[in-house]
């Protein structure tokens, strides 16, 4: 047997053994000057359940309605994500987060017929079209990149890559967050003011001391097309960025807090609400949606039977040049929310949550010969988080959707339902899921 091989090997073997024995030294002095300002945790959520459809508008031969398949199958899904967060100076931080999941084809995903039974936690990213078979699911992706810092002790910047709208706002009008289960109790009643647009972004706000302690004021611009160089495909403050810019100014007490924001969601706005208030808000081109919030919140200073209440509502004026429905010369769409949530529900670190609101919807549609629409509907939520340990709960809910589609109950065309006259026959149609959410937390 030829010895130079296993010479070879040993050799390589005591290379690495004397080099890693000279780099121990430098690990163990990273290890000690990063160990104090880093932190990585990680997530992890799944859901199980179902969604039932219901209404006329339903054919139960073909499991369909408005022509989309119905996705009422039992699921399973997950998603996974892991951030780090690390300071230079121990007043800035500098966060990465990884994230993965596979809820693209789920029924609690931005799917057609309900897109608005999306949970807050339903996430897949790049997606995959149902005809492609060459792209793989359960890739990881980076879903945050930012860093903040402050110039003063009264202000702070944010800067990233890939940033949310909210990362940038120093207040997030609403408590109902404790275990949230459908996304659009997550906008604190404004869909369009809050959409929680993730992209390339810059922010800055300001907290004073003193007297005006408690007052905050914030500014946050993001561009989901940010990183795209070619001006007609994306880039920043160009029509085809997809950017949305939020002015806040909030007042914060130990017990309640008042908010206003104002946003201006450029064309191919994000509007989580009915298929024809999302549909005329990503058709719409040369020119921006206005969007106004005013949203607050208020809990008892201990746990008890009174809970804490969140509150919103928003409105959202379009002015855009043109529409994707001919004759069409504006919109206007509202929205709104309450939230309930006690602690320590039935035992100590339990919660029990439930929510009523009625998504973004149409409520006037103008060059249309004074045509009136119905798109409006409710949503309902009931959700109680089972604290099983400090890293793992479980959280068995319900919510229920009267009109998810709104006018488009039986059909998929905007100019069907936004049309003069629009389709008051179009059906009836709600849908209503039961679910079990686990959540590990390390």
């Amino acid at each position: 047997m030829d010895a130079s091989p296993l010479r070879g090997l040993l050799w390589l073997a005591a290379l690495w053994l004397e080099a890693s024995t000279a780099i121990q030294p430098l690990r163990a002095q990273e290890a000690e000057a990063f160990a104090p300002t880093s932190r990585v945790r990680a997530e992890v959520n799944a859901a199980m359940g179902a969604l039932r459809y219901g209404g006329s508008a339903v054919d139960g031969g073909a499991n369909a309605a408005a022509g989309f398949p119905l996705l009422n199958g039992l699921s399973l899904s997950h998603d996974a994500r892991l951030t780090i967060d690390t300071s230079f100076t121990g007043q800035d931080l500098l966060r990465i987060r990884l994230r993965s999941g596979n809820f693209g084809p789920s029924g609690f995903f931005s799917n057609p017929p309900t897109p608005l039974t999306r949970l807050d936690f339903a996430f897949e990213e790049p997606l995959c079209a149902a005809d492609d078979g060459a792209c793989s699911r359960n890739r990881i992706s980076v879903n945050r990149a930012y860093l903040q810092f402050s110039l003063s002790p009264e202000v702070r910047v944010s800067v990233g890559g890939r940033i949310m709208q909210g990362d940038m706002l120093p207040v997030w009008p609403s408590v109902y967050n404790d275990a949230p289960i459908l996304e659009l109790f997550q906008r604190s009643g404004a869909a369009g003011a809050y959409n929680r647009r993730v992209g390339s972004g810059f922010g800055a706000w300001w907290q004073p001391r003193g007297t005006l302690r408690g007052v905050s004021i914030a500014y946050a611009y993001v561009a989901s097309g940010g990183n795209n160089g070619a001006p007609g495909q994306g880039g920043l403050f160009t029509a085809a960025a997809a950017q949305t810019s939020t002015v806040q100014v909030a007042y914060t007490r130990p017990n309640w807090n008042l908010t206003a924001a104002y946003t201006r969601n450029g064309q191919q706005a994000l509007l989580r609400g009915t298929p024809l208030a999302s549909g005329l808000a990503a058709g719409s081109r040369n020119g921006a949606i206005g969007s106004w919030s005013l949203a607050g919140y208020w809990q008892p200073s201990a746990a008890g039977w009174i809970p804490s209440i969140s509150a919103g509502l928003g409105h959202d004026r379009f002015t855009f040049a043109t529409y994707p429905v001919a004759g069409l010369s504006g919109v206007h769409t509202s929205s709104w929310s309450v939230g309930l949530s006690w602690s320590d529900a039935f035992g100590a670190g339990n919660s029990l949550s439930m929510a009523v609101g009625a998504p973004a919807h149409v409520t006037q549609l103008k060059g249309l010969g004074g045509s009136s629409l119905n798109d409006a509907g409710l949503a309902f939520e009931l959700a109680t988080r089972i604290h099983l340990s400090d890293n793992f709960s479980l959280t068995p809910a319900v919510f229920w959707l009267t009109r998810p589609r709104g006018a488009m109950a039986g059909t998929s065309s905007l100019s069907e339902a936004a049309g003069s006259p629009p389709a008051h026959d179009s059906g009836s149609f709600g849908v209503w899921a039961g679910l079990v959410r686990a959540t590990l937390r390390f």
